[in-house]
Parts: C-alpha cells; structure tokens; sequence
C-alpha cells in the first residue's frame, strides 16, 4: 500500500510583477519560509523535505506554481493532504468576476490579463483544477492584504475573498482579507497579522488533549485573537486530516511500543455531526421547555404551539394542500393565511412537485416572509402539511434534520409521553441518516433504558386442561412487558424500537425486562397461595441469546432472586431470524450454529428454551424441529387458518418425533397461545390432539402483578368446554 504523502505549497510574494500598482510587503517571503520551518521542524512537524514546495521572491511564478499543483492533484490518493499557504497581495480586475481574484505572483503583467486570463494564479484555477481534482483532504491558507484603492471600485476585494467557496467536501480554508489601504502586516512581530497567529498556534497554542493541532483547531485559535476585521473560515463537514504538528517529540526517535491502556479511539465521522448541538437544544425545548408545561390535554393545538415556539417563529399551522389551493385545518395566534395566501400558493406548488420525495422545504418570496414546509402525510391529491411562518433562521439552517424531526415530533405526541416521544424523534433520525453521532446515540440509548426500566411486568398463565374441574389448574406463567399494570395490550411500538437501533439497545431491553421479570417474579411467587414454584416464560430475542452479556444479566438476576434456574424458560422471538448479523460470520450452518449454542446453554446455565409464535414470522417448521426446545409455543394466528386442526396435529407430531426415536423420555409441551372465547377450534378439539396448556383470556383471569389459582367457577368451566357439556 503507498504511504499516504502530505504536500504542502508555500508562496510568499513581496512585490508582484510589472503593472501590479501596489506598495511592496516586507514579510510575506519571511512568512512561507516560517511556515516551511514549522511544518518541517524536528521536534513537531508532521511534513517531510521533499513534499513541502517553497516558492518566493522571483522563483514564485504562476506557471510554475501551477504546473507544481496539477502535478500534485493529477496524483493524489484519498489520503493524501494538500496545504496551500499564499502570502502576498490579490488583484480583482475591473473585467473579472467578483469571486475570482488572482493571486499576485512575481511575474504577474496586470495589463496581459484582459486579452490572457489564465497566465497568473487565478482562484478558480484553485478551486476547479487544483481542489476539486484532489482526491484527499485540501487546506487553504491566504495570508493577502488589500490590492489598494485604485483597484477598489465596484469589485471590492475584501467581498471577493468572503465569497470563495468550493464543491469539495473535505477541504477547508482560512482566509485574511482586510478592509482599509494599509497592508496589514505587524513591524513589531515582523509578520503578517494572520500568520503571526497562525504560527503561534501551530507551535503548540491550539494544541488539543494530546498535544496536536489540526486545521480546525489553528483556525478556531486565529479566530480568538481579536483580528479586526476577523479572519474568514471555511470549515467543510469532513474538515482536514490529521494533525499539522504535534507534541514535541523527535520524528527520528525509535517508536516505543504502546501498552494497552494508551492510545484513543475515534469513531468516523458523521454527516450530522455539525448538528448535534442544535439538535440537543431543539429536543430540550420541545421535551423539557417551558412552552410545554400548563398544557395537559396533548391536542392539535398545544403540539403546533410548543413546535412554534421551540422554533422561534411568528406563528404555525396545519394546512391541507392539493393542485387545487389550500386550507387551514389548525393555527396558532398571528397566523394570517390571507395575508399569506401567495406564499401558500407557492407551498401548494412545491408539495406537488415534491410529493412524497423531500421531507422539507422553505418558501420565500421577496426575503419579507419565509414558510418551512414539513408534510405530514398523504391522501390522494392532499397533502397534510405543517406550515411554520418566519422560524429561526439558526433552525433553518438545519435543513433536513430539521424537517425529520418536527414530522416526528408531530406524529409522537410530545405531551402524551415526552420522554417516549423524544425517544421516537431520536429514531427517525437514526432511520432516515443511518446512524447518529455519539452524543445523540449516547442520549438515545440512555433514554431507551429510562423507558425499558421503567416498565411494569405481569404475569399470565398458562392453564393445564383436564376433563375433571380439579385437574385444571396454572401450569406455568408467561412475564409480560406493560407500560403499567393496568394496561392490557403490550406496548409492541416501545419494544420494537430497539430493532431500530441494533444489537446493543435489543440486549439492553432483554437484559432488563428479564432482570425485571425475575425480581418481580421472586417476589410475586413469596406472596402467592400454593407451595412450590411454578415455571416462568420470558420472551428473548436471538441477538440476545447470542449475548454473553445478556446471560450474565439472566444469570446475576436468578442468583440474587434465589430463583432455581430450571424454573425458568427463555421464549425465542419469532421476529428474528436465525443468522449471522452484517459481516459476522458463523462456523456452522445457522440453524446447526444456534443449535449449538442452545445444547450448551442448557448443560451450563440449566435454563429452558421454547419456540414463541409458531405459525407467524420467523418461527419456522424447521426452527420447531431443530433446535434444542423443551416447549413450542403456537400464535393464536394458527386457530384461525382453515387447516388449523391439520396444523396443529402437526405440531404435536414435531413435539413428540424425539420421544418416538426414543431419544427423550417425554414429548415437548405445546402450548396454545391467546385462545379465546371466538376461536373457531373448541377446547375439545384441541385437548383430543394432545395439546394440554393453553394460555389466553378464557380463563377469566388477566394478566397481573400477583400469582394466584384459578377460581373453583372457573376451573368447573374449562373441565366443561374439554367435556364439551
């Protein structure tokens, strides 16, 4: 692999070439070479003799200069570093674009420009031919003082410089660009202003926790120093690579080998990294603002208040547009749409030509009033949009984030649960961008936790049938996941978030509910009215089981319960698929592999495994029937198939196929789930076919807090419905 080169181009020029009518410098040759003498110094340059070009005084010509640079740019790698130090004067002629300046060189002829544009050192000759044809990462440095009065009219040099800007995503720039006729150069440090600063910071004053200074940090230090007028900075999202010093230590010193504990990590780069604090700042006062607090009731109009004012926007509404005009559904105070009937009409415009492609767009019209326009969502020719009138411009800025985040914040209802909310707005992002920088991820993560944690678990049984009252009777409990126990329904939408997320946030979940479960479960079992512990389910993802982390967690939770393991059964999500994550390779053929890791799981831990939801999602015929399971558990989904009695005898036949090879001693328990009183299969049936365990409503017992037996009324009704009396 060749080794990545860090190229740097110093130009100095005192006095440009003839018809350049300005008053000659005194430091900007003395300027290159204390830049050259800092990128190559012993102690802390990171620059190498050979790839550092100086050109100054006469041998600084454009023609070599710029023949140096596309030689540089043609050959470049994606790892290579260019840096591009200019000090000197520039010249805008009258003829030129604004944005284009020459960069005076000592053979630049100002008179030969008009009729030979490109024989001096032009700006777009840097950007389009130098810049954007590099394949790394490009730095821009222009230590130019002003060009002089008589250069000035109409095309002023300082505008020309402030509107520089490339294409390229890694390069950055730093830029001194002073108002007023005297250059700007300090006779007491005997550099120019810029460079002066810039030196200090390279010679350790911007150096970082360890000692290095990138670009971003000399910049950010230049920028501190109180330069009147201030410097420019261009600071594109990737920004440079690397350091330019770093700590004084000799390049030539033998490298020590680094113990275990020293070094950093740093994680790549996000594109939404820029945004993070605005980010943070929008989920505080929407989440935690003040604007929330003495609204309770969560309704159309408390939601469009607190987004307008965490936006900072004179008003907002909810407006339907379609290719015919527009309607206001819902508004908040100085929302005015007759007065803003023309700029809804170019909203009305934009949401047909962009339907359903762009989660954003603003719509302004004369710079008096600007619409940010977020479409919530779609029906025929409608489009449901909020509509937010003149917001921040520092929100603006945002750009797509911005409208990924407010159509989320909508649709989650920060009033009804903002912690729950917030966790939803966090996910979009995450699904819309692929991944979130560290400090969103962190926050994300910690309030899945504060929400997982915050769970109640309830236990349902599992009934044991028999045709004789007496014999009917709890078999086991399943640990169900509520945001409290008086809610009935699983809150499907809290847990699956994790899947969103990866790996981590779905061990956290399992790793906590099942502590959870366990704990509540002890205690429940201490209060209950029978002798004896009866077995606990609890529902697991793949990834999970794959966890050590995770088992550690079942394990410390069953030993600070005293809860025997064999008590307890680990129920496989039917939602996951039995493979190998993206890029992680397996040894065995999956359903082998995960079999394995099963066998052992049991002989270590003692703990029992089910199949969840046979009949739906992942939970597979071929899953029933290899892995190492001590009970099958079939959906509710099942009863209701026109075959439902074929499938069923199925099962049974899969759970028994080990007893028949004499392989087990007993066949593996079938438990029928989520049976009711409208199942088209009877109990009959279904008891007739060997199935004894069925958990579901029927038993007139919901899922609670508290373990207790089934009523003498009811056990009299299930011994009936298997009699078929």
């Amino acid at each position: 692999m060749a080794t990545a080169k860090r190229w740097a181009v110093l130009i100095g020029v005192n006095e440009g070439g003839p018809g350049v009518n300005v008053r000659a410098l005194r430091f900007a040759e003395k300027d290159a070479l204390a830049m050259r003498a800092v990128l190559l110094d012993e102690e802390i340059g990171t620059f190498h003799d050979g790839e550092v070009l100086l050109y100054t005084g006469a041998a600084a010509t454009s023609s070599t200069i710029r023949k140096a640079l596309r030689e540089i740019a043609i050959q470049a790698s994606p790892s290579d570093v260019l840096l591009v130090f200019f000090a000197g004067h520039s010249l805008v002629p009258e003829w030129s674009l604004p944005d284009d300046a020459y960069l005076v060189t000592a053979d630049l002829d100002a008179e030969m420009l008009a009729l030979e544009p490109d024989r001096g050192l032009r700006m777009s000759f840097l950007r389009q031919d130098v810049f954007e044809m590099f394949a790394g990462t490009s730095l821009l440095v222009l230590d130019c003082c002003q060009t002089g009065s008589d250069l000035d009219a109409g095309q002023p040099h300082t505008e020309a410089m402030r509107t520089y800007h490339t294409r390229v995503d890694r390069h950055s720039a730093l830029m001194a660009c002073q108002r007023g006729e005297v250059a700007r150069e300090s006779e007491q440090h005997q550099h120019g202003v810029l460079t002066y600063h810039m030196l200090r910071a390279l010679r350790g004053a911007a150096g970082d926790e360890r000692g290095r200074v990138s670009f971003a940090g000399m910049a950010d230090f230049v920028a501190r120093q109180d330069i009147d007028p201030p410097p420019v900075r261009l600071m594109q999202t990737w920004g440079p690579a690397g350091a330019l010093t770093q700590p004084p230590v000799s390049r030539h010193d033998k490298p020590q080998v680094a113990s275990a504990t020293s070094g950093s990590t740093r994680l790549c780069r996000n594109p939404l990294e820029d945004q993070v604090n605005s980010i943070l700042q929008l989920l505080a006062r929407v989440f935690r603002g003040e604007s929330r607090q003495p609204r309770q009731q969560g309704g159309t109009e408390d939601r469009l208040e607190i987004i307008r004012h965490a936006l900072d926007a004179e008003s907002a509404a909810i407006v339907t547009l379609t290719g015919s005009g527009h309607r206001k559904v819902n508004w908040t105070q100085r929302f005015d749409s007759d007065f803003l009937s023309p700029l809804l009409d170019m909203a009305t415009r934009a949401a047909v030509q962009y339907r359903t492609t762009i989660p954003g767009y603003v719509v302004s019209q004369d710079s008096r009033r600007q619409l940010f326009c977020v479409p919530l969502s779609y029906e025929g020719d409608h489009t449901l949009t909020l509509v937010l009138v003149d917001p921040a411009l520092a929100r603006l800025d945002m750009g797509e984030p911005l409208a990924v985040m407010l159509r989320a914040i909508w649709e989650s209802n920060p009033l009804d649960d903002p912690v729950q909310a917030e966790m939803r707005v966090l996910t979009a992002l995450r699904t819309s961008f692929g991944r979130l920088p560290l400090v969103l991820y962190e926050h994300a993560f910690s309030l899945y936790q504060t929400l997982v944690s915050s769970m109640t678990m309830v236990f349902q049984p599992v009934v044991e049938l028999d045709q004789r009252p007496s014999g009917v009777s709890v078999q086991s409990y399943e640990a169900l996941a509520r945001r409290g126990d008086q809610q009935r329904g699983a809150p499907l939408r809290l847990l699956n978030l994790a899947h969103d997320w990866g790996d981590r946030f779905i061990i956290e979940r399992d790793a906590l509910l099942a502590s959870k479960a366990i704990h509540s479960y002890a205690q429940a079992d201490a209060e209950s009215e029978w002798q004896g512990t009866k077995p606990l389910s609890i529902n697991v993802a793949v990834r999970s089981l794959l966890s050590d982390s995770y088992l550690h967690q079942v394990t410390k939770a069953l030993y600070e319960a005293s809860l025997n393991p064999r008590v307890l059964t680990l129920e496989i999500s039917e939602r996951d698929a039995i493979e190998p994550g993206p890029g992680e390779h397996w040894p065995q053929e999956h359903l082998v592999y995960f079999h394995s890791r099963l066998t052992k799981l049991t002989t270590d831990l003692k703990i029992n495994f089910a199949v969840d939801d046979f009949g739906v999602g992942y939970a597979s015929l071929a899953r029933m029937a290899e892995l190492h399971l001590t009970q099958i558990k079939v959906d509710r989904a099942v009863l209701h198939h026109p075959m439902a009695l074929e499938e069923l005898a199925l099962v049974v036949q899969v759970a028994g196929y080990a007893r028949s090879l004499g392989q087990a001693p007993n066949p593996r328990a079938v438990i029928l789930e989520g049976f009711d009183d409208e199942a088209p299969v009877t109990l009959r049936q279904v008891y007739e076919l060997g199935i004894h365990h069925v958990q579901g409503y029927f038993c007139g017992q919901a899922a609670a807090t508290t373990l207790r037996p089934l009523e003498p009324a009811v056990q009299t009704r299930i011994a009936e419905l298997v009699n078929e009396e």
